[in-house]
This record gives C-alpha cells, structure tokens and sequence, in this order.
C-alpha cells in the first residue's frame, strides 16, 4: 500500500469529565508488567474525594492480595489485583494564586492523544490561570523498553507577566481499590505498612506490603527540571508525601518539569525496606528524556513489525491497531518470565483483574504473530496443572479442574456473591460451575501447537494440558442407559443469565451444548496426542500421566456417544429444557433497560425463567470451529447436522440474545461468517465500537473489553481471511464481507512468515523470501506447496 499515512493516533478534542472515567481506560498505557490509567496529574494532586471525575488506577501485572473481606455478613478470602501507590501528582501555582486543576481553569483549547505506533500519551492545553494564559503539553509512556520504568513530562509556556511559580509533586500510598463502587465489599484498602521517604533534589521513595507479609513493593519518584537546581521540601500527611519548590520563570519562559517512576515487587527488591528504597532511589535512570523516549519508541516499532494492520477504510484500521496495541500493553515481551495470564479488563480493577477464559480469544491471534506469549500464557495454566488436578480430587474426579476464574494460587477466584446495585441485595454467584473453561484451555494448547509445530511443547506442557482436561471431562460424563449417551450435569454455560432450573434448589443446568461439543474436541484432541508423537514420545507421556489402555478406550467410547440437545431433531439447544423455559417480551431483547439479570431479581423475578440469552452459548462452537469440523464433530456423535440445520440453529439462537455481554458480537460474527456475510459484518462492526464508542457512563469505565478486542481480530483472521490452523498446512478459505475493503496482515506459521493481502474479492498468499522452508496451504483448489518468495491467489467465497 505504499507510504500512505498510517492512521495510528487516537485523539479527543475537547475536554468532557463526564466522560473522562472512560477516556481514562481507552488511553490507558501499559508493556505487560505495568499498567496505568490515563489519569490527569494534576487530579492526583489533590485528595481523591476533591475530583470524583478522575481514577489514577496503577498496577502491576499479577500483583494480587488476597486479605480477607467481609461480604455479606460472612469472610471471604478472594484474589483482587492491588491499585499501587500513584505516583503521578503534579500541579503548580502562579506567583502565589490557586493550584492548577483543569476543572479550575478557563479552558480555550484542549487535545489529548494516544499515539498506537509509539505508545505516547500526550496532552495539549490552553487555558488561563490567574489571569495568566498558558500552555501545557504533557507527554507519559509506561515504557516498553525498560519494564519498570514510567514517565511523565510537562512542558509549560509561562506569559512574561509571570515572576514565581510554586510546584508540587505528590506519591501517594494512602490510595484504595475503589474503581468499582458496587465492588466496594469486596476491595478497599490494600497496602499496608506503608513507608515513605525523600529526598530535597526531588527524588522520593516508598514501601508498603500486602496482608501476605512475603508481598512487598517499593516505589522511587524523581522530579527533574533541567536548567534548574531546585530545593524541594517534603510534607507527609498519613501515607501522602506531597514535595514543593519554588522557581522563577524561565528566562524563555519554557518550563520542562519531568517525573520518573520505578517499581519492582516481591523478589525483584532486597528483603529489607530500608536497603531496597536506597538502591531504587540510586537506580533511578539518568539518561536524557529523548533517550527514553526514543528507546520506548523503539521498541513499540519492533513489536509492530510482526503484526502488520493495513486497511484501505482508515477508520477500520484505527480500530484494529488499537485492540492490537491494546492487547499487547497486556502481554508482552516483557510479560515472558513472570506468572502472569490474561485478564479480561487489562491489568486493571476490572474482575478484580482476575483471569477468565478470554485468552481463547487472544490465542489464534498471539499464537500466529507472538507465538512466545502465547507460550508464556500456557505456561501461566500449566504451572497450576498439579492445583488443578487437585481441585478435581477433591471434587471426586480424575483429570484437571482448572478454575474459572483465576489469580494466583490455582484455586478459584469466583466472589460468592455479586451486588446487585437496582435492589441493594446481593446475588448469589454460582459461575464457578462453568466447567467448559478447561476445553478453552485445551483449546489454546491445540492452537499453539498447530502454529508452531513443536514436538516437544505436545509432549510436554501441551500435552499434558489436553490429556487431563480430557480425564476431568471422562470423569464427568455419566451414561445413561435409557439414552445409550454420556451425559454431562451441574454446569453453567458461557451465558451467565441461566445458573439453574427456575426454582431448583441447586445451581446447574444440564447437558449445555457448547460444554459438551468442546468435552468431546478435548477427548478426540488428546487421544490425536499420543497419535501424533514418535513412539517414545508417546510412551513417556503415557507413562508420566499414568494412562491405561482402558482410559484411552473409554475416552474413544465417550467421544462417540456423548449426548446433545436438539429441538425438531435439527436445532441444536442451548442446554437441556431451554426451550420449555417462558417466551421473554420483545422490549427485553430490544429495549431500552437496565441490566437484564439485575433488573429482574429487583422485581424479585430471575432470567432463569426466560427463553434469553447474555451472550451467544451454543454459538460458540460455531464460532470456534468451522462448519464442516463441526458437522464432522456432530457425525461423530451419531447426528446429523449439515448447513441447513446450523442455519437453523442460528437463527433460532439469534433470536434469543440479548447482547449484554461484549463477546456475544464477536462470537456472532464468527459463528455466521461462512452462512450470512452481511449479518456478521453487522455484528462485526457493534463488536469494534465496544469501547471506542461506548457512553461516558459504560463499563469500559472499568478497563477496556480486552476479549472482544482480541476476538475481532481473531473474526478478521480465522473467519474472514479464512485463516485456520491445522495438521496437514495451512487452511485459508477466505470469505470476506466486501464491505471489509482491501486489507493486508501478516502472521507467522511454523516459523514462515506470510502476508495476505485482500483485493477485489481475491485473497494473495505470500511467503517471504527469507522462510526456511515451503509452506503447505490447503485452500479450494486443493494442495500448494508455497515455497520462499512464492505467491497464490486465492478467491473468497461469494455466496455468503
């Protein structure tokens, strides 16, 4: 596409508080270990209660505390990631007036931007402060060439009338996990033993501990103004140190006031506090703020570099970057080497940034551009195989149980109860029963291994992974002799509005169809295991997981006679008696109201009862396997589910969901690409304005959809270009919505870079001249062996 302009910066042009909780999310900055919310400094500057508009959120990834809370009249012991001391205070006064707040000012113009292909977050004000006019262009980056590194700069432009100006800087330990009020139960003060020091050339440094008393963090600031030699004095109120200085105007009237900020937790600090703020203190980086910058810079141009994003429709490719950069501000280089998964708000108070399932959305995407952090995300679950074998035992299975929502320990993280905010009661939670995360898992194994072809990542943690899963899922499954099936009883699906049968006295819903589809991949998936590797290989496995010939039997037996729920023998069912459930209102669907779920246990009513859906459910096995391995998968089973029947499938699912959770559109993109094009773009396109074009008052307040953002980029990939992994090559069946418009992406498999580029309903396929080796690609005409420097044209499908 030549060197056309890229569009890569989003920006806001004007200045909305009601609005900016939101904006704090969307331009939120992070390189995989820490992460921050695009808070404005001067907010930090003040008590928190004096700018209910703003949130400075800071975090670092992993770093949970599990203090115990009481919730509801009993304790409860539960994982939440810590918002870290905020570090970012920094306002000034003139010539001895009024602190500068934005809310404070005669705003005349107003620019704030996020720049995706350097990950610079910049600010340019124009206002008027004691009579004064001023500017003020800030700039920050959470570095992504130095892990623990932050920095903030302003550049002030001060009017000759002006003689003095006081600044200030705050760190402040007294923060809390407050981002989520009807979370409040369940978080409040987290540090403790919080000690604060500084220093009168600005720098300053901070300790403070979690409940676990091995949990330490320390944190050095440093206040730099080049030009000047100033003396700052310190004031500590309670675990707040606020320093200022005086100055006089520069004789340019240029201002530079920088703030550097490092942070290191657990055993990247010495034991003891007193060693470990000395050391950071002295550790705090020299080098100029070009030199910074350029290396940040420079570092965001290398990871760009493998994952290419050109759209002829600029607003589209905006869109994309910005869910890829965001994705990989949550795992990046840096996030290699430390235990840390995938959560689904970003590495903020979002879930308590606990870790769900979303990395199934993330994986096709990571393992074909960034296959070591995919890797480092496996090794996340694989580290808590043996907790999750545990948790089976004590569960009275076999296999691996791994939890639905996760932290640090392996055990599950599910909060008991949810506050509903429409009735002021709490609700049971009983989402721990949505046991299909162990396929989604497996899945994710599968798909790593597909894209890198390593032999000794399926004999190992891979392998492992898949094999156990399969167990838990063997071990599950009851027969039923007057079905002559396996049946699977006591889960939740992924939609969250159906936890039971109205009125049953326990929570579980029986034989959901997404669930056991993916039970009988995981089992088909782990006996192609052992299929695959070289005897020997397969032999160790075996012998180190204890498989019997019986097991591998009965896995075979259950893979081929596990039960599905079909309605008029061809529709597949949401779970078994869904479709007895009450017809719900239109206006429910459709309507303008509250949250579903919240809005009927007001009214003392459940979405149990209802023939509704949060999210699509049973879609998402059509949405994560093709319809002739899904047709395949059914045959297997005895049924028979060709075209006609998923159409029908579909439209009757279709008709029931209420889209309430951010995925629903992702997953009904995929599901419907290769039967209805104009339908998923449709959904395609509400999936891409998740965030950017929520209302100020929306859940991206909370951190942005992190899994719808990877799941559209996974719809463009695995659906539209037609991208899909397998043994035998390359499957790239391309059926592109024509409203996508020319498009080129880049992916890596089996070490073989390709790039497609999509033209007039044609889809290229190039290998690079530099690959090792040929590329086999299946695709409608049959087999091509794609040799180093070689290209294929490939038609999309037109009759969707």
């Amino acid at each position: 596409m030549g060197n056309r302009q890229v569009p890569c910066k989003l920006l806001f042009d004007h200045y909305d508080p009601a609005d900016e909780r939101r904006r704090e999310a969307l331009l939120a900055q992070g390189n995989g270990l820490l992460s921050c919310r695009a808070s404005a400094p001067e907010a930090s500057a003040w008590p928190a209660a004096r700018d209910g508009d703003h949130y400075a959120g800071f975090y670092r990834a992993g770093w949970y505390d599990q203090a115990p809370r009481e919730v509801n009249g009993r304790e409860v012991q539960m994982a939440a990631l810590v918002n870290l001391p905020d570090p970012f205070g920094l306002s000034f006064a003139l010539d001895g007036g009024d602190w500068f707040r934005l809310d404070g000012v005669e705003l005349h113009e107003y620019r704030q931007s996020l720049a995706l292909d350097s990950g610079l977050l910049e600010r340019e004000l124009e206002f008027e402060l004691g009579g004064h006019r001023l500017r003020l262009h800030e700039t920050r980056f959470v570095s992504m060439a130095a892990s623990q590194l932050v920095v903030l700069r302003w550049e002030l432009n001060i009017p000759p009338q002006v003689d003095r100006l006081r600044l200030r800087t705050v760190l402040n330990g007294g923060v809390t996990n407050a981002a989520i009020r009807r979370n409040q139960a369940y978080e409040g003060p987290r540090l403790r033993d919080v000690v604060l020091q500084h220093e009168e050339d600005g720098r300053a440094a901070l300790g403070a501990g979690l409940a676990d008393d091995q949990r330490r963090l320390v944190m050095a600031t440093q206040v730099l103004t080049p030009g000047m030699d100033l003396r700052w004095q310190g004031r500590q109120a309670e675990q707040r140190l606020q320093q200022e200085a005086e100055c006089r105007r520069p004789a340019d009237g240029r201002l530079i006031i920088e703030k550097r900020v490092l942070v290191r937790v657990d055993q990247e600090r010495p034991a003891e506090d007193r060693v470990a703020l000395a050391q950071l203190l002295e550790q705090l980086p020299g080098d100029s703020f070009i030199h910074l910058h350029r290396a940040h810079s420079t570092a965001w141009a290398r990871l760009w570099q493998r994952m290419r994003i050109d759209a002829d429709d600029a607003r589209l490719e905006l869109t994309l970057r910005f869910h890829a950069f965001h994705l990989l501000q949550t795992v990046s280089p840096h996030s290699v080497g430390h235990d840390i998964g995938f959560p689904p708000r970003g590495w903020t108070e979002g879930y308590y940034g606990q870790v769900f399932w979303d990395e199934l959305f993330a994986f096709p995407f990571l393992a074909t551009h960034f296959p070591e952090l995919a890797r480092s995300l496996l090794d996340y679950r694989h580290r808590r195989l043996d907790k999750a074998r545990e948790r089976a035992r004590r569960a009275g299975l076999r296999g691996a149980l791994f939890p639905w929502r996760s932290a640090r320990s392996g055990e599950e993280e599910t909060p008991p109860r949810q506050f509903n905010p429409m009735s002021g009661r709490w609700m049971a939670d009983h989402t721990y029963l949505q046991r299909h995360i162990g396929s989604a898992v497996a899945y994710d194994a599968w798909q790593l291994y597909l894209a890198t072809g390593d032999e000794a990542l399926l004999a190992g943690p891979a392998g492992e992974i898949i094999i156990e899963v399969a167990r838990f899922w063997a071990s599950l499954a009851r027969f039923d002799p007057a079905r002559q099936r396996y049946l699977i009883g006591g889960v939740i699906g992924p939609d969250e509005y159906h936890n039971g049968y109205p009125d049953a006295a326990e929570p579980g819903l029986d034989n959901n169809a997404y669930t056991n589809l993916m039970a009988v991949w995981t089992l088909c998936r782990a006996l192609q295991v052992l299929e695959l590797l070289p005897e020997s290989r397969a032999a160790e496995l075996a012998d180190r997981l204890q498989l019997t010939a019986d097991e591998l039997s009965r896995w075979t037996q259950i893979s081929r006679r596990m039960y599905l729920p079909f309605i008029d023998e061809d529709v597949l069912n949401q779970f078994d008696g869904f479709e007895q459930l009450q017809a719900p209102p239109q206006q429910w669907l459709h309507g303008d109201r509250p949250r579903l779920d919240w809005m009927l246990e007001a009214r003392h009513d459940s979405s149990d009862r209802y023939q509704l859906t949060k999210q699509a459910d049973a879609l998402m096995a059509y949405h994560l396997l093709s319809p002739p391995a899904l047709e395949a998968l059914c045959e297997r089973l005895g049924y028979h589910h060709d075209e006609k029947s998923q159409r029908r499938t579909l439209a009757y699912h279709l008709a029931r969901i209420t889209h309430e959770s951010s995925l629903s559109n992702v997953v009904c993109a995929g599901a419907l690409a290769a039967v209805d094009g104009p339908a998923s773009w449709t959904y395609f396109q509400q999936a891409l304005n998740t965030d950017l074009h929520a209302p100020g008052n929306s859940g991206t307040q909370e951190g942005v959809h992190l899994g719808a953002m990877c799941g559209a980029l996974d719809v463009l990939q695995r659906h539209y270009l037609g991208v899909r992994l397998e043994l035998d090559g390359l499957h790239i069946f391309p059926a592109a919505p024509p409203a996508l418009g020319d498009l080129t992406w880049q992916l890596v498999y089996r070490q073989a870079w390709i790039e497609l580029q999509l033209r007039g309903g044609q889809l290229r396929v190039t290998s690079h001249g530099d690959n090792q080796r040929s590329v086999p690609v299946q695709h409608a005409a049959g087999l091509s062996l794609l040799e180093p420097g070689q290209a294929l044209l490939v038609p999309c499908r037109v009759d969707v």
